[in-house]
């Protein structure tokens, strides 16, 4: 899925899924069948974990990167660049959706 326009966009975590931290590791389940990808559990990194914790329907993709940025000391442009594909790619498999959006059933 393409990054053009969700810099500006605002998202949320579907209802179709839950996140939970398990043994280290940061679990993304769908848990029904509104979710793209019923038959795959994803995994997120630090990075990945973080991003999706600020998901609350109200930051844009911008303001996210910006938070990264601080928080890992990285560059700004990099994180921009990391955010955007990796919400990408969630948008894509349904584990996120727009804010403002009703939830398609």
């Amino acid at each position: 899925m393409s990054t053009a326009g969700l810099e500006a966009r605002a998202l949320r975590p579907s209802p179709d899924v839950v996140a939970r931290r398990v043994a280290g590791e940061y679990l993304l389940v769908p848990v029904r069948s509104g979710a793209a990808q019923m038959d795959y559990i994803f995994t997120a990194n630090e990075i990945g974990s973080v991003i999706f914790r600020l998901l609350d329907g109200r930051r844009e993709a911008a303001e996210i990167a910006r938070l990264v940025s601080e928080e890992f000391q990285v560059d700004e442009e990099s994180a921009r660049a990391d955010v955007l594909e990796f919400l990408s790619t969630l948008l894509g498999a349904g584990l996120v959706e727009p804010a403002g959006e009703a939830p398609e059933r």
